[in-house]
């Protein structure tokens, strides 16, 4: 009887090990997180894409996350654009309701970004609007839309971001180029969490 009990847990005991590893499984890989090493791969890919279609004179960003990759991103682009670096700040941010002279001001649904008006003289050629991390592409969609009532070309907006959602690319509010899909905004950048 003790020998029949025993069999009985150690089965019950490898059955639970392979379902607990199986779940550790599935979590890791909907949790991910980039390393530096994944965003030199991003950037490399991503400029080879960029080179083949077009030539930014300029990049616009919301905030630092976006000018941290910037910074990878000119070295594989011609001539290093140069790169226009936004604030942003959480709509709740006790911050938030500071106003920025000689900025554009977006608004989505948590963020508030003051993007600096000097982009909007670079009425020719290719401007490159770049994130980090797309979650709706709200802010993609209203930055494109100041950047034309400004007098830029729509065709010579784009846009790029290391990751997008399934949602922004379902609603066609992705950026042009990307090079990860996120389920969520579940993982991490070596600067932080994806927001």
């Amino acid at each position: 009887m003790a020998t029949i009990l025993g069999l009985l847990l150690g089965i019950t005991g490898i059955g639970a090990t392979a379902y607990f590893a199986r779940k550790a499984r599935e979590e890791s890989r909907e949790r991910r997180r980039l390393e530096w090493a994944d965003l030199e791969a991003a950037a490399n890919d991503l400029g080879k894409c960029i080179k083949r279609d077009v030539k930014p004179v300029a990049i616009v960003t919301p905030g630092l996350c976006g000018a941290t990759f910037a910074n990878l991103l000119a070295d594989h682009l011609p001539d290093q654009p140069p790169v226009f670096v936004g604030i942003s700040v959480w709509k709740d941010d006790p911050h938030g309701s500071v106003q920025f002279d000689d900025t554009i001001r977006i608004e989505t649904g948590k963020w508030l970004v003051f993007i600096p008006c000097a982009i909007t003289r670079y009425t020719e050629g290719d401007i490159l609007i770049l994130d980090d991390f797309v979650m709706s592409g709200d802010f993609l969609e209203r930055l494109r839309a100041a950047l034309i009532s400004a007098g830029i070309k729509e065709g010579n907006i784009h846009s790029v971001a290391i990751a997008a959602t399934g949602v922004a690319i379902k609603s066609h509010k992705a950026p042009d180029y990307h090079w990860w899909t996120a389920e969520s905004d579940d993982f991490y950048f070596p600067w932080g969490k994806a927001r």
